[in-house]
């Protein structure tokens, strides 16, 4: 018994570690007019991607908004918002609004200041902001959100280290509740990234003293979560991430491997298809090494861009993913 227990691990560990590729072609957007931003954070809303703060070429941080028009293949600057300049935060539409906040704004040393809990809904229409409740924790550096059950999920930000926060915002009732964990995660981590792919959400990566590579089917409502095959290769922090109606894609971001080295900045990226829980690898971006990226989808198509390179220069590149 414990001989085929064995070989079908071997079995399961084989189909997961396979890397088929498959080639894909880039196209070139516009660049955002104003430089590029990195470690900004992005939405999707009719139709349009919205793109908030972020640190400039000059390494200054931001608070303005952006809306990048596929349709024309345009921007437009929606000029500074009511929300401190900041890097890290997190960004996400429902019910025809945008909801933004968290992050980190710049101090002399990482502290509690610099941890930003506020929480704004903006309306598109009218152009208004109007803060909301606090967020409850100062876990609030690169924290990712998802809409599920008609509410905000917000995951995973990091404070005073790792941790496993999940709170859910009633956006109705202008609410956070704390979402108990029951299931043991020891995994939790920051920079992880994930995206919504037919209503299922798919998280994991990031870094918690080692560079990660698992990848989870998660109901953030039940707290269900269901180990699905790891990202091939090297585990990454910070890297980019957004779903069409077929596939989940991972790109760029950092393999991490201490202050002396720095570890690794990838140029390539992958793509998840959750009917056949496999990877796929689909090339190199055309930016080259890229961590602190941005990618969202618009009308089935995949776009990624911005960030900054391994030397540290901001881009303003925008493309998109043709199948």
């Amino acid at each position: 018994m414990k001989q085929y227990l064995y070989i079908a691990l071997c079995l399961l560990l084989a189909a997961c570690s396979k890397q088929p590729e498959i080639a894909l072609t880039v196209s070139r957007c516009a660049p955002m007019p104003d430089g590029g931003r990195a470690s900004a954070c992005a939405c999707v809303l009719d139709g349009k991607a919205y793109i908030f703060a972020g640190r400039d070429t000059a390494g200054t941080y931001r608070n303005d908004l952006w809306q990048y028009d596929s349709q024309t293949d345009t921007w437009n600057n929606l000029g500074a918002t009511p929300l401190i300049a900041r890097v890290n935060a997190t960004m996400v539409a429902a019910g025809g609004k945008i909801y933004a906040g968290l992050g980190y704004s710049k101090q002399k040393a990482y502290n509690d200041k610099g941890y930003q809990r506020d929480w704004w809904e903006y309306t598109p229409a009218t152009g208004e902001w109007k803060q909301l409740a606090q967020y409850p924790t100062a876990n609030t550096v690169a924290a990712t959100s998802y809409v599920a059950d008609g509410a905000i999920y917000t995951l995973f930000g990091f404070g005073y280290g790792y941790t496993k926060d999940v709170y859910r915002y009633d956006i109705a009732a202008d609410t956070w509740t704390n979402i108990e964990i029951t299931q043991p995660r020891a995994w939790l981590n920051f920079g992880g990234r994930g995206a919504m792919c037919n209503g299922r959400l798919y998280f994991g990566l990031g870094y918690r003293m080692d560079n990660l590579t698992q990848w989870y089917e998660v109901d953030l409502p039940t707290d269900t979560w269901q180990q699905r095959c790891s990202l091939p290769g090297k585990g990454r922090e910070l890297a980019a991430c957004a779903a069409d109606n077929d596939h989940v894609y991972v790109f760029g971001g950092r393999h991490f491997a201490g202050e002396m080295t720095g570890g690794e900045i990838f140029d390539t990226y992958l793509r998840y298809a959750p009917e056949k829980d496999s990877w796929e690898w689909c090339g190199q971006m055309p930016c080259g090494r890229a961590e602190n990226q941005v990618a969202f989808c618009i009308n089935g198509k995949v776009y990624f861009g911005l960030g900054e390179d391994e030397n540290g220069q901001v881009l303003n590149c925008l493309y998109r993913v043709e199948k």
